[in-house]
């Protein structure tokens, strides 16, 4: 019996092996050869498709003139915590002032006279302050007692998709003091008005 299983076994292995030689030594199939090769535009760097624009571009742009805002004295109705006025002026993205309770105002002396033209505001351009909605009016002054208004509240969307920046442009205007009044924030801990920074631009 283990004889005859023993022949059965060994003629198992060299079908198999058989097999395996044909398939090794068999040529392949021909190559259809009927192909058609495109060439592509040189490459020196790497491209972004068009369909997916680059997220930079997304981002609400400030002019490129000096923010005569910066470093400038501020006032502030009120703050919260350590979230002082003076954060909103000091050229860092990620400090910012709060204001505790709504209606707040915030005001800029530009110590000088400037035609001014664009306001920019800014919140901290970190995904995880989500978008949110403000609402405020911007006024100005020669003085600093007596304000008119330059443009009228609206509400204004951050969103960290864009930046979470918003950029208000108007006819050029003379002031020394820039006076912001914030009515709604619809994203605030203490429902206070927040920015990272105040600009100002001529």
């Amino acid at each position: 019996m283990n004889k005859k299983l023993t022949i059965i076994f060994s003629a198992i292995i060299v079908v198999a092996l058989a097999a395996a030689a044909v398939a090794f030594f068999m040529p392949a199939a021909p190559v259809n050869l009927n192909l058609t090769v495109l060439t592509a535009d040189p490459q020196t760097a790497p491209e972004r498709p068009p369909a997916f624009p680059d997220p930079a571009l997304l981002i609400i742009q400030m002019p490129d003139s000096p923010n005569i805002a910066l470093g400038k004295p501020v006032t502030a109705s009120s703050f919260t915590d350590i979230y002082v006025a003076t954060n909103a002026v000091d050229g860092q993205p990620t400090s910012y002032w709060e204001s505790e309770g709504l209606p707040a105002e915030f005001t800029i002396d530009l110590q000088g006279t400037y035609n001014i033209q664009t306001v920019g505001v800014t919140l901290n351009p970190s995904p995880l302050w989500e978008a949110r909605t403000q609402a405020f009016e911007i006024l100005i002054s020669a003085d600093g007692s007596n304000f008119t208004s330059l443009v009228p509240s609206a509400r204004y969307e951050f969103n960290p998709n864009y930046g979470n920046a918003v950029r208000v442009d108007f006819a050029p205007t003379s002031a020394q003091f820039v006076r912001l009044i914030f009515t709604e924030n619809t994203a605030s801990r203490t429902q206070g008005a927040q920015a990272a920074q105040i600009m100002v631009f001529e």
